[in-house]
């Protein structure tokens, strides 16, 4: 039996539940030294089925991987020399979070900020980025 394409959406619809990362301040590291930061933040479409089940509240592993996942990416990408692949690094941050969690609790990582930051432009803004990051469900 074939569902239509309405019937499709819709199942990938129902059963979602949207966090948001706070706002993450990441170091971009190129030949030894920091170059800038990349500020970003994050909504997280997830199974809402999944979430109910967990022991643990899921914000700061979303968090880490989309860290870890900026951290990791190419330097020059993330300073903008180069143009950027957003959808292999939000696709990256979801294959880290279903990693820890089982495929398929992250259905889709959406760009909320995201902005490279070079070091010389960051003491003026070194006041925005006190305080500990707060996630809202």
């Amino acid at each position: 039996s074939h569902s239509t394409p309405e019937a499709e959406a819709h199942k990938l619809l129902t059963g979602l539940e949207t966090m948001q990362t706070g706002m993450l301040s990441v170091p971009i590291v190129a030949g030894g030294a920091i170059q800038g930061y990349v500020l970003a933040q994050f909504n997280f479409a997830v199974q809402s089925d999944i979430l109910k089940r967990m022991s643990v509240a899921p914000d700061a592993f979303l968090a880490d991987a989309a860290f870890r996942s900026i951290y990791a990416a190419d330097a020059e990408a993330m300073r903008g020399a180069k143009k950027q692949d957003l959808t292999a690094l939000t696709t990256a941050i979801a294959g880290q979070v279903n990693q820890r969690f089982g495929d398929g609790f992250v259905k889709d990582v959406l760009i909320e900020k995201f902005a490279f930051v070079a070091k010389s432009e960051v003491r003026e803004g070194a006041n925005l980025m006190k305080g500990q990051p707060n996630f809202s469900r």
